[in-house]
């Protein structure tokens, strides 16, 4: 099984056309052809169903399409680890929750400079159901979390526990929060799950959102209520008119450090988990 017959397979997934395909990747239709017979063949199953109007996938096709794009996903990453052994002792891929780019992730990426002065660093942020799937995979090497999916391969440990509270344009006290304006905070299935308990009253609202930064953004815009975490709130209500909300409960969202059972000790992993921690102890201080 080679890879160009991968990226082939992944472009007509997209295209949903072999001549398409062909253009696209600058073959001929034969080619393109060949190559996914060769792949049916390799695989046992077939992949596409041919027609006049194009190709469509069959069920193996699409069963197939998650493990195509990991496999392209892990040749690229091991081409650019291997590269980096030119230059750099060891290789680091860390990822943090959607949102924690304005919180953890600048501190962590700082703190990793300096304890592994002598390894690449790559970053990402994403969601913790993506950032699992990726360690499962060994596309990333630690993760920081919100919802940990407890799978035999992975070690989880409590990191941090970040506070939300609620900021308004409008009301200062918690009976002043107009329902109609109220931005419903649905970042998290923990965060929903205390929001409904804390606050009845506002858990059935005519918005929710479940990114905060979307939500600070309709702030700004148009006004209103919403959570925020603590930092971000004392930010914005020293920036611009609002106040957080007197009354209003705040809201915990547990936090924790993600990473494969079996590589725990491993130096490139205690370091990068130090440097975590140190940025978070930076950040409290």
């Amino acid at each position: 099984m080679q890879l160009d017959h991968i990226e082939t397979f992944l472009d007509i997934m997209e295209s949903r056309n072999f001549n398409r395909t062909a253009d696209r990747l600058g073959v001929t239709q034969s080619t393109v052809s060949t190559r996914i017979r060769n792949l049916e063949q390799a695989i046992g199953s077939e992949l596409f169903l041919r027609g006049r109007a194009g190709a469509e996938p069959t069920a193996a096709g699409r069963r197939f399409e998650a493990y195509a794009r990991a496999m392209v996903s892990t040749w690229s990453q091991a081409r650019h680890d291997v590269r980096a052994f030119n230059r750099f002792e060891g290789t680091l891929r860390v990822a943090a929750q959607v949102g924690m780019t304005r919180s953890i992730l600048p501190g962590w990426v700082e703190t990793l400079f300096q304890v592994l002065p002598k390894s690449s660093i790559h970053v990402e942020s994403d969601y913790s159901p993506q950032m699992i799937s990726d360690l499962s995979l060994g596309n990333l090497d630690i993760a920081v979390v919100y919802a940990p999916r407890y799978l035999p391969e992975i070690s989880y440990d409590p990191l941090m526990v970040e506070e939300y509270v609620m900021v308004s344009t409008a009301a200062r006290v918690l009976s002043e929060v107009n329902p109609d304006t109220y931005i419903r905070p649905g970042y998290t299935v923990v965060l929903e799950k205390a929001h409904a308990e804390a606050l009845p009253q506002l858990a059935i609202g005519r918005l929710s959102m479940g990114s905060e930064t979307l939500a600070e953004a309709m702030l700004r815009r148009t006004g209103g209520t919403c959570y925020m975490r603590s930092d971000d709130a004392r930010r914005y209500t020293a920036e611009r008119p609002s106040f957080v909300v007197e009354g209003a409960p705040a809201l915990q969202q547990p936090v924790h450090t993600a990473i494969l059972a079996h590589r725990k000790h491993e130096p490139i992993i205690r370091r990068g988990i130090r440097a975590l921690h140190l940025a978070v102890m930076s950040m409290e201080n």
